[in-house]
């Protein structure tokens, strides 16, 4: 019954460390519109100098040129005062919310300025009135509509990256190449803005800082050194069976391989049933069942915390086990 309540709490801490992943490469995925590699965010701003800004198309031309000579990928999300828009730069189809089809010309989608609206936004429903959606500037044609990306907040609305003025804001690229950096920064500079800040964070150095990971990965490693040693108590209960056995010739291999697999069934079953547990939990508190990639997040959460809690049934086995002969000659 100790290994079975045990191991159910072994169970919530592991599945509680993966909802805590799951959230954080979802957060990750909202700051970076879920592009590829690794993705480096630049803000820019009105600069002091701005009333001295190059033509806007040329600027626009060459910034997309750029994108596409390096086959990187750019989404530009504007500032508050400007259209809620995204500006997307694609040229190797990288970005999956991001997947307008060519244009009825046969131009791809660089080539036009249609606009694709989000799917559940005002604009959206304003477009499927027959009306001209008042977020979109006039001029811009919007010809289909799309699902909103993570992260997108209150824009309304993408279209590619044409021969227009740039708009302040977030630029979003997957690259952290300091050369490719400064040419980028260049290029938007002489459309007249400022940097105002620049960060790029990996996917694994942002799990690392993670703080609901690091809080619940701390707990998970706690509860599995509790359970080593309460596990190795509750073995060390029988040294006086393990003293008989090894006076008869049982060696403390034989011993471990005697005793380790009767305790995964009831570790299974403790595993299981905490990971479940807090599967209800969840679902509890959201006030809606699981979705297909939660259910999968608690099947890792189950698999991570049997493979910990077997590996930590070995070691306190194995320790558990020793006879004070043993004990002596290592000493």
């Amino acid at each position: 019954m100790r290994l079975v309540v045990s191991s159910a709490l072994l169970g919530v801490l592991s599945a509680f460390f993966g909802w805590a992943m799951y959230w954080a490469v979802s957060s990750y995925q909202e700051v970076t519109y879920q592009m590829p590699g690794t993705v480096t965010t630049l803000t820019f701003g009105i600069g002091p100098r701005g009333d001295e800004a190059e033509d806007p198309a040329v600027v626009a031309d060459e910034l997309r040129d750029f994108v596409t000579e390096h086959s990187l990928a750019l989404v530009i999300a504007s500032d508050g005062e400007r259209a809620p828009q995204f500006l997307v730069a694609d040229p190797e189809g990288v970005v999956p919310w991001y997947s307008p089809a060519h244009s009825n010309d046969g131009e791809p989608p660089e080539e036009n300025r249609g606009a694709y609206v989000f799917e559940g936004t005002y604009s959206q429903q304003q477009w499927q009135r027959g009306e001209s959606p008042a977020l979109v500037p006039e001029g811009v044609e919007v010809v289909g509509a799309m699902p909103s990306p993570e992260g997108a907040g209150d824009l309304q609305f993408a279209r590619p990256l044409g021969n227009y003025r740039l708009p302040p804001g977030e630029y979003v690229v997957n690259t952290d190449d300091p050369g490719e950096l400064a040419e980028l920064r260049g290029i938007v500079n002489r459309a007249g803005f400022g940097d105002h800040s620049a960060k790029s964070m990996p996917l694994g150095q942002y799990l690392t800082t993670d703080p609901l990971v690091g809080v619940t990965g701390g707990l998970l490693g706690a509860g599995l050194l509790a359970a080593v040693l309460c596990w190795t108590l509750g073995v060390r209960d029988r040294a006086a069976e393990f003293v008989v056995r090894a006076r008869h010739g049982a060696t403390h291999a034989r011993l471990v391989r005697q005793v380790w697999p009767r305790g995964l069934p009831f570790q299974v079953l403790g595993v299981v049933s905490g990971v479940a547990l807090s599967g209800v939990l969840i679902a509890l508190v959201g006030l809606q069942p699981l979705t297909r990639i939660e259910c999968l997040v608690l099947g890792a959460g189950a698999a991570g915390g049997l493979l910990l809690a077997a590996v930590a049934w070995l070691l306190a086995t194995a320790l558990g086990t020793r006879t004070r002969n043993e004990v002596d000659r290592a000493g």
